[in-house]
């Protein structure tokens, strides 16, 4: 079917349009999803798509990001307990079938665009990261990991090995996988470990 000119955008279209490119991309990934295909699936006409969205691109990161925001780590008072089980939440979602294929048709966008790389970060990575980031710093303050560390790389270190995997296709992507990262990373995170050194290697002459 195909909206009238000049008719107002219908609230219901645009809900039908996002959950049929979700359920698209579960099914057959990024590459094979076309605005025909969305168009069919949810029953509009494919100018009622184009009239929302200039591209695929655009339109699968609304879908993918359209109210997701995965919560940060709870504050026990114990940052390693909260920080596991964080984790072990993340994994659990991205081990997903259905999340791991939106994630890696998410990244798949951003690529194509760079204005879907910036909503990536600004509606999705970003605020975990700092969710994340501002839990450590509460555990730095209240003496539970040490006071000189590398917050952000640690933030990093979390995010980016779940995400890498889940965009390789990792079937390995589990909670053993996730203890193994979680005890290498909360190790240079105590209180008794050794000071991270600023020394570096000097730069060769060319």
């Amino acid at each position: 079917m195909t909206e009238g000119r000049g008719r107002p955008r219908s609230t219901s279209a645009h809900r039908a349009i996002l959950d049929a490119t979700r359920d698209l991309l579960a099914e057959n990934g990024y590459a094979r999803l076309s605005i025909d295909r969305v168009a069919a699936r949810a029953e509009v006409g494919k100018q009622t798509v184009y009239r929302r969205w200039p591209s695929k691109a655009p339109l699968v990161a609304e879908a993918v990001l359209d109210g997701s925001h995965a919560p940060g780590p709870a504050d026990t008072g114990d940052v390693h307990r909260d920080l596991r089980a964080w984790l072990y939440g993340l994994v659990a979602f991205m081990a997903d079938p259905r999340n791991a294929a939106l994630i890696r048709a998410l990244t798949a966008a951003a690529a194509e665009d760079p204005h879907d790389a910036e909503a990536l970060y600004e509606r999705l990575t970003g605020p975990q990261r700092e969710e994340l980031v501002q839990r450590l710093r509460a555990g730095a303050e209240a003496g539970q990991v040490r006071a000189d560390a590398d917050l952000d790389a640690v933030a990093d270190a979390l995010v980016g090995a779940l995400l890498y995997q889940t965009l390789a296709g990792n079937d390995s992507l589990s909670l053993r996988r996730a203890d193994g990262l979680f005890d290498v990373i909360t190790r240079g995170l105590r209180t008794d470990a050794p000071a991270a050194t600023t020394d570096r290697p000097a730069a060769e002459s060319p």
